[in-house]
């Protein structure tokens, strides 16, 4: 049986042959939230990577900002739980909402 440094090394291995061919998925969210004011963040953008950390002061103030950066293929999804009422990321999106009109974010 394997160890699970010899899987890890494995995977190292199959990680370094896809980079070789140009095929390393990198994780793509996109942003469904309201626009933040001065163009901070807009609805839409797509981030590849993650959560970039230019908006970690963003998501400090109002954590439930992350619950609306979701995966590119889970957009719909995502839209669907935005407009229905009682789900985190409608709770989310309405927060963000309300903190903007407050003059926040």
């Amino acid at each position: 049986m394997a160890s699970s440094s010899d899987k890890e090394k494995k995977s190292k291995e199959k990680t370094m042959r896809f980079k070789a061919f140009g095929q390393v998925k990198v994780e793509r969210l996109i942003y469904c939230g309201p626009n933040l004011p001065g163009g901070k963040l807009t609805k839409y953008r797509v981030f590849k990577g993650g959560i970039p950390e230019y908006l970690n002061d963003v998501i400090a103030g109002y954590p439930e900002i992350k619950r609306l950066f979701v995966p590119v293929a889970d957009l719909q999804k995502a839209e669907t739980a935005i407009s229905t009422k009682g789900t985190p990321q409608q709770l989310a999106y309405e927060a963000v909402q309300k903190n903007i009109s407050k003059g926040g974010v």
